[in-house]
């Protein structure tokens, strides 16, 4: 994996609708392998629900799964192997990740895989009955290069707070304009999609994923593949049901996380750079500039004010409406905090990226 790609010129944005339909398998000669990778740590409670759902999705003797182990210290590996023995008519192999990073995990069970197609899957997230071949589908036509569909995101605990993380997770003015948790009538050209599918072929030629990102690895990837003229389809004909966080600190873990490694990932990649992600980031710097510009002057304070008077009112208007759909007013003080979670750590550890290293 250590030959260059040629690049080409990069669509600014790259987001259009798609009008090409996948081309159908071939009834005849061999069918296209598949192997499906899922990273995963300490996943007891989930990965049994994603096994099954893959289970029947394709034909067993051209498919496998993978889940990649980061030494899991609860029941998980006794789950997966319990699985495998009720289902001996299936190949479910788990491959063990000491990193414990899931760039590092998508190298190790792509490079393991027997697979022509990759389908690169999360032990937190469940995937729909026709996920799979839907995936094989595209990528059979030969004009796709990397597949994916939409998130319907469910709350992770039957909790009042859970429920709210979901919905705010799921809201425009949550994550912004992240097409695949957003709902989408057609398929269409995306600048990245969460669990793609794609040909092992194009891993190589792509080096693999860039094990120096924690996070983001996903988009890094999908970037590449765009630089280098391939496209990436964003189809809702199917969907994976993603377990959102149970509580605020861990939504707040989250988004930190995902804060820091954008910022590593546009340092890598200047030009991947969208105004979604400086709104965030502008919002908490504007806060903390004035914020302290106050404590000298006096009317920096109102400018401080100002604004966040502006964002509480909007974190309360999509909170209220939010709650008022779904008909659970007691969600909404724990929706508007959602969204200060969320945009307050993804912001602060944006900006802390952005003047820090690639660290674990």
């Amino acid at each position: 994996m250590s030959h260059s790609v040629e690049s080409t010129a990069l669509d600014p944005k790259n987001e259009s609708s798609y009008t090409g339909a996948p081309a159908a398998e071939p009834s005849t000669g061999p069918r296209a392998s598949v192997s499906v990778v899922i990273p995963c740590f300490n996943e007891q409670r989930f990965i049994t629900a994603v096994l099954r759902n893959l289970a029947n999705q394709y034909d067993c003797d051209s498919y496998e799964i993978l889940v990649v182990d980061g030494r899991s210290t609860d029941n998980t590996r006794q789950v997966v192997k319990d699985f495998a023995q009720g289902n001996p008519e299936l190949r479910v192999r788990i491959v063990d990740n000491p990193a414990r990073d899931i760039p590092a995990a998508l190298n190790l069970g792509i490079d393991a895989a027997a697979g022509e197609i990759i389908l690169r899957m999360d032990a937190h997230s469940v995937p729909s009955e026709g996920y799979v071949r839907r995936c094989v589908e595209h990528l059979s036509s030969g004009t796709i290069s990397v597949v994916g569909m939409p998130w319907h995101i469910k709350p992770g605990a039957d909790s009042a707070t859970a429920r709210a993380i979901a919905l705010a997770v799921a809201h425009p003015f949550g994550i912004g304009d992240a097409q695949y948790r957003l709902q989408t009538a057609a398929p269409r050209l995306v600048d990245t999609v969460p669990f793609g599918a794609f040909k092992k072929s194009l891993w190589k030629e792509l080096n693999g994923f860039n094990e120096e990102l924690l996070a983001n690895e996903d988009y890094d990837f999908n970037y590449r593949v765009r630089k280098r003229g391939g496209q990436v389809l964003l189809d809702p004909a199917e969907h994976c049901d993603y377990y959102a966080r149970v509580n605020l600190r861990e939504l707040a873990e989250q988004y930190s996380r995902y804060g820091h490694w954008k910022a590593q990932m546009i340092k890598l990649h200047p030009r991947s750079l969208r105004v979604r992600h400086l709104v965030a980031p502008a919002l908490v710097l504007y806060l903390l500039f004035f914020g302290l510009l106050s404590i000298w002057w006096s009317r920096a304070f109102w400018a401080f004010l100002a604004v966040l008077g502006f964002y509480i009112l909007c974190s309360a208007f999509f909170a209220l409406a939010l709650a008022g759909r779904t008909r659970q007013w007691k969600l909404f003080p724990i929706i508007s905090a959602s969204f200060f979670c969320i945009h307050g750590a993804w912001g602060l550890s944006f900006l802390r990226g952005l003047v820090t290293s690639r660290q674990r």
